[in-house]
């Protein structure tokens, strides 16, 4: 039975929760204070507390942080009569799971319980599987704790032993590279290579050639044989990035191989088989670009056979200090400074921001934050001007004008290059996505901004 300790200095809301949970077939236990629960989990093993948020001496958050730092497997709800985002903010910082209403309804309660027990269940299998990643490597990790993270890793665990192919989707700078290396590190190919291939860095003309390889003579400029990528994934895994950008002609080659695992090299008669587990990623829409016939609804059926979702950053907003704080202390290591600390005012800016070029945009701000640290503090003067007036100005008007989320990433694109005097690469540069992605945003948004702001290529 799942073991739950309720804890408020008002003793008929103890004990008439405790009851309600009984009722519901847990094993409930009630104290009054922040004190008496610690003394508590010192003797007796919980899975759940549910603890008031105003309690005196000591109150909700204070056992939250204690708990976090003592009995970090122990999941914190906090229940408050004060339903505000500071306060679940605030609750969410410290470590608790999620917060609860007063007064409590028994639904909202059970759907709030049964979230938090399935997400404590995600976390622990999730930690045995980061165990496992880290005595066989120190490469970085799928960083987060939120439901959204813990699900993909969960999902990867899952499938990591299965030579399915896996599509995984998301925009760009999400971490869709990272997801296919630990499901290659966790599978029964792991000592075996792993080939990653960028597809939208390939030019059309040599997709056939370096996929799948030619003979001598095939075409002009073929002055020598060439092993294709695929061969030299056998017995391994081949990472394919930004599937959507394959030509029809490999399409239909990366179909064949699919189905029976024939390679043919261009120019060549001989068909070779080959053992390769496929991984693809895309921040495209493939089932528009099948409706809209630019890719094989076959091929897109035969890749999309175990499907996941790299959440954006933005939907996972409570991961944003964690995250940060890594990359932070990584390129404080790489460059021999001492870790620099967030100011809260800057963790805040950090948590609102849009995000449009997601984790690779955080992970790239973290790096300029400790190239310029002088005083181991990191503060909103150290972000960027175009960062500083995104998050203290555009999202507050976004509030006020009720913007989309795709409207403010527009925006902050559009304004962005217009920092950059219309300069791409430096635009690509500062929302950390790649030159193609900026195109097509910027495609997309043609008329939208003054003229001569896409002018300038270099």
């Amino acid at each position: 039975m799942v073991r739950i300790l309720v804890v408020d200095d008002q003793a008929s809301q103890t004990d008439s929760l405790v009851i309600l949970l009984r009722r519901e077939g847990f094993r409930a236990e009630g104290v009054y204070s922040a004190e008496q629960a610690m003394a508590f989990l010192s003797q007796r093993e919980v899975d759940l507390v549910i603890t008031d948020l105003k309690m005196d001496p000591e109150d909700g958050i204070w056992l939250t942080e204690q708990i976090e730092a003592n009995y970090p497997e122990v999941i914190v709800l906090i229940m408050t009569a004060y339903g505000t985002i500071e306060t679940a903010v605030q609750a969410v910082r410290c470590g608790a799971f999620d917060y609860i209403l007063k007064p409590v309804q028994l639904e909202q309660l059970q759907i709030v319980v049964e979230r938090s027990l399935r997400w404590g269940q995600m976390r622990r299998r999730v930690k045995e599987l980061e165990g496992r990643l880290a005595e066989r490597d120190d490469r970085p990790r799928f960083l987060g704790s939120s439901l959204p993270i813990l699900k993909v890793l969960e999902m990867v665990d899952r499938i990591a032993g299965a030579d399915s192919s896996v599509l995984i989707c998301g925009e760009s700078g999400t971490g869709k590279e990272l997801i296919a290396e630990m499901i290659h590190r966790l599978s029964p190919r792991r000592d075996q290579p792993l080939v990653i291939v960028n597809c939208g860095a390939l030019p059309e003309t040599l997709q056939e050639s370096e996929l799948f390889g030619h003979l001598r003579g095939a075409f002009t400029g073929a002055t020598r044989d060439k092993k294709g990528l695929l061969a030299e994934a056998d017995s391994g895994t081949l990472f394919l990035d930004e599937v959507g950008e394959l030509s029809p002609p490999a399409q239909v080659k990366l179909l064949r191989f699919l189905e029976n695992g024939e390679c043919r090299r261009v120019g060549d008669t001989h068909v070779e088989r080959l053992d390769v587990r496929v991984l693809a990623a895309t921040n495209r829409d493939l089932s528009k670009a099948v409706t809209e016939g630019y890719f094989r609804a076959d091929l897109y059926y035969r890749l999309n056979v175990i499907p996941l979702n790299a959440p954006p950053l933005r939907d996972i907003r409570e991961d944003i200090p964690l995250i940060a704080r890594t990359y932070l202390g990584q390129f404080a290591v790489r460059m021999k400074k001492s870790v620099p600390r967030i100011s809260d005012e800057c963790m805040d800016l950090l948590v609102q921001h849009s995000w449009p070029g997601n984790v690779r945009e955080l992970r790239n701000l973290m790096e300029r934050a400790v190239v310029v640290d002088r005083d181991s503090v990191i503060t909103v003067a150290d972000m960027p001007e175009q960062f500083q007036w995104d998050g203290a100005v555009m999202v507050d008007a976004a509030v006020k004008q009720k913007l989309s989320l795709k409207d403010l990433e527009k925006h902050y694109i559009l304004s962005t290059l217009e920092e950059c005097r219309g300069n791409r690469r430096k635009t690509g540069e500062v929302l950390g996505i790649t030159k193609a992605t900026l195109w097509r945003k910027l495609t997309a948004y043609q008329g939208e901004t003054r003229d001569g702001v896409y002018a300038e290529e270099v």
